[in-house]
Parts: C-alpha cells; structure tokens; sequence
C-alpha cells in the first residue's frame, strides 16, 4: 500500500511524473494481498490474506481511497477462540480459561482504563502531546508486571488474542501506550464489529494503478539500486538497467539496504537496525482443510468465529494461527464456501485443498524502534534521490502505509489527493511530519 499510494498520488499528475513500479513477485503489494479461491463452476472469489479489515474511526485517509476508487465498504465481525494447553478461550462465552484467570483478566481491564486516560495525548496530532504520554515510552512487559498479571494469562489468552490484530512476535515488548491503542477498538472479552472492502485489496490496486498500468513491472525483482549526482540507476535480476531522477524505496528495510549499491553510513545505521518478526505470522497457506480446526468444534467455529489460534509444543507461545476468512470477508460466505488462512501450521495441510502460500515479514515496533530508530527515518529522506516509505517509518496498518506513500509524493510536488476531508488531511499533516521531519510540506 505504501509504495503504490505514493506512485498513485504522482501519477495524479502525468504533467510531471512519470512513474515506474518494479515489483519482485507476480502480483502488487506486501502483506496487503489477494488471492482467487477456485470456485465448482470455474469462477473464482478474492481472498485476502493478511490484511483484511479496518477502522472508520481512525483509518481516515484509506476511508477516503476506498471511496474515491468508488469501493464499497462492508460489515464484519471479529470473533476469536483460543486452545491452550487443553482449555479453552472464546470471544462472548464463559470458557474455561475466562474462568481461570478472571481476577488477571479484571486487572487487565483497570490497567487499561490508566493507559487510555494518559492516551488521551496519544490521540490528539499533536508531537508534543504524543511526547508527554510516559507510556510510549514503557514497554507492555513492565506494566504488565506493575498490574502483577500472570504469566498464564499472558500466554493463554492476552497474547493469543493480540497477535492477530498487531501481526507481530514480540508484544510485550511494544510501548504500553501504542499497544492499549489497539484495545480501543477490539474487545479482549467479546466480538468486535469491524469493516472490510467488497473485492478484496486486489481491487484497490488495480484502480490505483489504472493510470499507470503499462509501467508497473511484476517478476521484476531489483538487485541493485545506484545512485550519483544526476540520477538513479536501477538493475534488476535479469540485469538490465533503467535510468531514473528519483527512487522510492517501498519495500522492507532489510531489502532496501541490500539493494542500496554504497549506502551511506545513515542508511546502514538505520536500516540494518530495523528488527523483523520472523516466527508468528510468517509463513501462510491459504485452504479448506477443516482438520486445523477442533475436532469437537470445527462446525461451530466454520459457523461463528473469524480466528482460531492453537498453542502447541513447550514453548508458551508457539501458536498456531487460522482466519475463518468466510466469516472475514462476507462474500465468500454468502457463495457457500469455506475458506481458512493458516500462519505457521504446525501440522500438514492436504495439499489437495491448497490455494495459494506466502511468506511475511513484520516489523518488530518495540520501544526501541518507536522512539529511538523512527524519529530518525526523516534523515534518509530525499538524499541521494532517495525516499522511503512503509511499515518501519510509522506503524504497520493500511493507514500508516497510505500516508507514508503519500507523504513521499507530497514531498516530490504532488498534491495531497483528500484535500476536501478535515480528518484525513489532519491526521496526513500530523503523520507526514513524523515520516519527513521539519520539512514536511504540510496541507
């Protein structure tokens, strides 16, 4: 989303751009992705597989894209089971591990009544306010152990239940006050109403890249990024090279160095420092093997719950992940099909009933990362014809992803494409300053 809302934004004005997208796999995006679920008539339904719903009430700028691409936005509804160690946890049910840490689950809910009345400066755009919560600055680990809330707890239902919606590892080691941000609209005790986008995240590229679909180069992987004094070349897999003004750097930080030829010692220091989960949500398989799912439970959850999460092993937090995506994206449910989403399976899946495999990475936004490594991405931006945008310069979200690439295109020349939404032009303000720095040119 990052790297095609900037070429978007640009290609918006043809009179002064012309813009390129070199893209390594077969398909647009990173973990924003579709894939076609083969239906008995020979048709297919979209199937996304990471990224698969958002919040109107904070997601100003993608609300914004989606109706500008004239997309309708569709209910849903988050409904999480967990199976720990033999016992179970499930959103709107007395299970039995709700009983078994009631009172760690009661002073969870009082810990996060205190985090959300200093977040009230988190949810203003104001740095300075941002600044003075000392929760940003104080990992989910340290107040955790200040509640004195169990282990248990943590392993059997708080982290289960988290790493769905924050796609990351190492949640304990988030800023308190980023984390809390996330239970102002999920419910650790109940389903969540959420909305996704009819089409699938297939169908917004595909109009974002209407403009410009003749120069956006799949299976085209980069290799090599060279910069001087004139311009920018770039060499991909195959070796051929193109010769441009300006590069934007939309992948991962860890590709973007590896591509970068001489990067400069900036460039080195930051983006080699960016952390990248590789255990939870890594590696993912889209399928209808229902044996993933309980034995005793499997035709109550096809039914009812959107995510089931299955520890497994010795270790507390090995975690076997699966989206109900039937009960996510609600066309696939009204065609009469079933369809899961399977991150890190710990048993085999038939390969009779395969769709499709990914790998993910995410970016690990521990409070060394949100306080020390971010404030610094502005110093990489714009030298040597070089910008960055994506997950590691602000937080991982269709969002953040948006303005980041939007916040590139702005500082290029382009305009800002919402100029007419108060809340999405308040909040690009506030977040582009935090991608660019003092020379952001605000809206």
């Amino acid at each position: 989303m990052a790297g095609l809302g900037a070429a978007w934004a640009l290609d918006r004005h043809p009179e002064k751009f012309t813009v390129h997208v070199f893209e390594a796999k077969g398909r647009l995006g990173g973990n924003g992705c579709t894939v076609d679920l083969p239906m008995e008539d020979g048709s297919h339904l979209p199937v996304d597989m990471a990224v698969t719903s958002f919040i109107p009430a904070v997601y100003h700028n993608f609300a914004a894209l989606l109706r500008w691409c004239g997309i309708e936005a569709v209910p849903t509804r988050f409904s999480y089971a967990v199976e720990y160690q033999g016992s179970e946890y499930a959103h709107d049910t007395d299970s039995t591990l709700k009983r078994r840490y009631r009172r760690d689950l009661d002073a969870f809910l009082r810990m996060l009544r205190v985090l959300r009345a200093w977040n009230t400066l988190s949810k203003r755009p104001s740095r300075a306010a941002t600044a003075a919560n000392p929760f940003q600055y104080v990992s989910v680990r340290r107040v955790l152990d200040w509640w004195g809330i169990s282990t248990g707890f943590r392993y059997a239902i708080l982290k289960p239940i988290s790493v769905n919606f924050v796609l990351a590892t190492d949640i304990f080691e988030m800023p308190a006050a980023l984390f809390c941000r996330y239970f102002d609209f999920f419910d650790i005790e109940a389903s969540t109403p959420m909305m996704t986008w009819q089409g699938g995240t297939r169908e917004i590229y595909r109009k974002m890249t209407a403009g410009f679909q003749d120069r956006v180069h799949l299976d085209r992987p980069v290799t090599a990024v060279l910069r001087d004094e004139h311009g920018v070349t770039i060499r991909d897999a195959a070796g051929c090279e193109e010769r441009f003004d300006t590069v934007v750097m939309a992948c991962n930080a860890n590709q973007s160095l590896l591509a970068l030829d001489r990067p400069s010692a900036w460039e080195r220091a930051l983006l080699g420092r960016v952390r990248y989960n590789s255990e939870l949500h890594n590696h993912a398989v889209v399928h209808g093997d229902t044996s993933v799912l309980p034995a005793d439970a499997a035709d109550e959850m096809l039914a009812t719950r959107s995510n089931f999460i299955r520890q497994y092993g010795t270790r507390p937090d090995n975690y076997e992940i699966t989206y109900l995506m039937h009960n996510q994206q609600p066309w696939i449910r009204e065609a009469g099909r079933h369809c899961l989403v399977t991150y890190n399976p710990e048993r085999p899946v038939d390969p009779d009933t395969v769709v499709a495999r990914e790998w993910f990475q995410h970016v690990a936004y521990d409070v060394r990362h949100m306080n020390a490594l971010m404030p610094l991405f502005p110093r990489l931006q714009g030298r040597r014809r070089t910008w960055y945008c994506g997950a590691h310069t602000l937080v991982n979200s269709q969002e953040l992803a948006l303005v980041s690439g939007l916040s590139v295109a702005r500082q290029l020349g382009a305009e800002f494409p919402f100029p007419d939404d108060q809340e999405a032009r308040t909040w690009f303000n506030f977040y582009g300053r935090v991608v660019q720095g003092r020379a952001f040119r605000r809206v």
